[in-house]
């Protein structure tokens, strides 16, 4: 059964959350008057919660920052408010906060030559020579990928017949009956996963998709099966 902390949570209180990895963090700021006695489970558990009338900012070691989290959810079952712990003095806070600040600058920054690179890399594979045998279009319907798919298998293999197909948006299958040996599957996979833009992320434990620089000059496909 679920049962909300009623621990008085003020500036300077340590709170703890496996989510996302963030690990130990400090209360820096405090919204609206606590309510802890309305905080109410929705589900078994206590994982969906409702209540409470406060709102908290929260720093963490890790570089990472909270805004405005819901009292009901620092409440329930994912946190833990460590009121037996010393309150974090103003300049533990005020440390953490430069530190998360740096975190965000450089993750901007990274993200700018991330950025950056994507696109040096797209604009060399469209003049690329190499490639010239491929046709270049902006699609992730899969139609594009397996295309291009069959035109390089037909370069790689002249003499093995592949089935691709597009089964549905999104989705490219490659078949083929001959038997081929480590060193042509080894290839064969080199190809479609050039394609492939879905991944699974297990830090989010979802099902995500993120186009490269081949994708974005010859085509892509969420699923390519070979």
């Amino acid at each position: 059964m679920f049962v909300p902390s009623l621990a008085p949570i003020q500036v300077g209180t340590r709170v703890y959350t496996h989510l996302y990895s963030r690990g130990a963090g400090i209360v820096m700021a405090v919204y609206g008057k606590a309510s802890p006695t309305t905080v109410r489970s929705l589900s078994r558990g206590g994982a969906i919660v409702s209540g409470g009338s406060a709102s908290y900012d929260i720093v963490f070691a890790c570089g990472s920052v909270s805004r405005r989290l819901p009292e009901a959810i620092l409440r329930g079952v994912q946190w833990r408010i460590e009121a037996d712990k010393k309150l974090a003095s103003p300049e533990e806070i005020a440390f953490l906060r430069t530190h998360a600040e740096e975190v965000e600058a450089e993750k901007v920054a990274a993200e700018a030559r991330a950025k950056a690179e994507h696109a040096a890399e797209v604009a060399a594979l469209r003049v690329d020579p190499d490639y010239a045998h491929l046709e270049q279009g902006d699609d992730s319907s899969g139609t594009l990928a397996a295309k291009n798919i069959r035109r390089m298998l037909k370069k790689a293999f002249p003499k093995v017949k592949f089935s691709v197909r597009k089964s549905y948006y999104g989705s490219v299958t490659v078949r083929t009956e001959e038997d081929l040996d480590e060193a042509a599957t080894e290839t064969l996979q080199a190809i479609t996963s050039r394609f492939k833009s879905g991944y699974y992320d297990w830090q989010s434990d979802c099902h995500l998709t993120s186009n490269s620089p081949w994708q974005d000059v010859f085509g892509s496909s969420e699923f390519v099966s070979d």
